[in-house]
């Protein structure tokens, strides 16, 4: 129990420079009714403000089309433009009626510019109807547990029972941006050509933010009514990606309540090691045997400065593996840092050293052969020339008593 206190004690030194708790400056006032900022490798939400009221954000739609039609749709695939798609409303490419595109222009068009019949055509591709495609919107927000999400179109067009929050959102662009490769860098692009028989232009990504504040590589900008737009933005200094998202904020205040939450969070916050591959995290005793567990790995997090953040250790053992031989690789169980935000970090324990039971003689014997293969050898080559000479010896004393008999019988 000593042993242990005192590797919390060293652990939490090791975790900050600092162990008093050291209240963080105030957080920024914005104007928007809900805002989140978050640290995309964890989740770890560093600024929320209202983030469980359920808004109608037609980035939301947007988002979830170009991720569900990356994940179905090779970037490749000819999605041919049909009526319905080119005439729907909103902000239009202006699509032929007929015309094939690929699905990877088709996606840019629609994060980018936000096109609305490049999204639905889109939908149409993947679901055959927009009916069908919305059922795979809601099918994949369950699946992400965005509990307060319903989706009713594509496009984010107004409707009062199409909704979503910004801890959805998080979930969102989170799961598509840390799984996703080609979501990733769509969402990071600031333009792309577009090309077709009728014209050739640039995609502009909305988010002006791309070319006015440093480390944003990422971004998307919709809005039902222009005076109240959703932001979102993605920016990553000192290896730390932190994304801002502002839901029906107003349009003259966005972005520079973007850059109060960026700057909140760069200023205030670290990424740091929790623990070292290798660090010692707990001692027990296995069989008589002293056994330190330490990290099986190098494990990061977010805390804000001069504070560790850690508010609980809680160590679980596995039962099973109390007992010898014991190796490295053998997992142990684990221990769960809970930090003051609720972010629970779970990091793996495993055996300092290799230890074997005591072996029995005839085991010492087997090892050492093993160890030794020229011992094998020498003794199976004595034991057969052994053999050979009491064969020998045999043959000889059986070739005398014969001769001896025959001797007898001549008398």
């Amino acid at each position: 129990m000593i042993k242990k206190l005192a590797l919390i004690l060293i652990l939490l030194c090791i975790c900050t420079v600092n162990i008093t708790s050291i209240a963080l400056p105030q957080e920024p006032a914005v104007e928007a009714p809900s805002a989140l900022l978050f640290e995309l490798r964890r989740g770890q939400v560093l600024y929320s403000k209202n983030p469980d009221e359920p808004l109608h954000i037609a980035a939301a739609s947007k988002l979830m089309t170009a991720y569900i039609a990356i994940e179905k749709l090779d970037l490749n695939t000819m999605v041919t433009a049909s009526k319905e798609a080119v005439n729907t409303e909103g902000a239009l490419l202006e699509l032929t009626v007929g015309e094939k595109y690929t699905a990877e222009s088709l996606i840019y068009a629609s994060m980018l510019s936000n096109a609305n019949d490049a999204t639905i055509a889109l939908a149409e591709a993947v679901g055959g109807t927009v009916e069908g495609f919305v059922k795979l919107m809601n099918d994949h927000a369950a699946s992400l547990n965005m509990t307060n999400t319903v989706f009713t179109n594509p496009t984010g067009a107004y409707d009062e029972n199409q909704y979503t929050t910004a801890s959805d959102l998080a979930k969102l662009i989170r799961h598509a941006l840390t799984t996703n490769p080609n979501f990733e860098r769509v969402f990071s692009s600031q333009a792309k050509p577009w090309f077709d028989e009728d014209k050739t232009l640039v995609l502009t990504n909305l988010n002006d933010r791309f070319w006015s504040y440093d480390g944003v590589d990422g971004g998307k900008v919709d809005y039902n009514d222009p005076k109240y737009q959703s932001v979102i933005t993605s920016v990553t200094r000192n290896q730390q990606r932190l994304v801002c998202i502002l839901l029906d904020a107003p349009a003259e205040s966005m972005y520079s309540d973007s850059i109060k939450l960026l700057d909140y969070g760069f200023n205030n916050f670290r990424r740091g090691p929790l623990v070292y591959k290798g660090q010692p995290l707990d001692s027990i005793t296995v069989e008589g045997h002293e056994v330190t567990l330490v990290a099986g790995s190098d494990v990061y997090y977010t805390y804000p400065v001069g504070d560790n953040y850690i508010q609980q250790i809680q160590y679980d053992l596995i039962e099973s593996s109390m007992k010898l031989p014991l190796y490295k690789n053998t997992l142990m169980g684990n221990v769960k840092f809970t930090l003051t935000d609720g972010t629970v970090i779970t990091v793996d324990l495993f055996p300092d050293r290799e230890i074997l039971p005591e072996l029995t003689a005839l085991e010492k014997a087997k090892k050492r052969l093993m160890e030794y293969p020229e011992i094998f050898y020498i003794i199976a080559g004595l034991c057969a020339l052994e053999i050979l000479l009491i064969l020998s010896k045999t043959v000889k004393f059986a070739y005398s008593k014969i001769i001896s008999n025959n001797k007898g019988k001549r008398k």
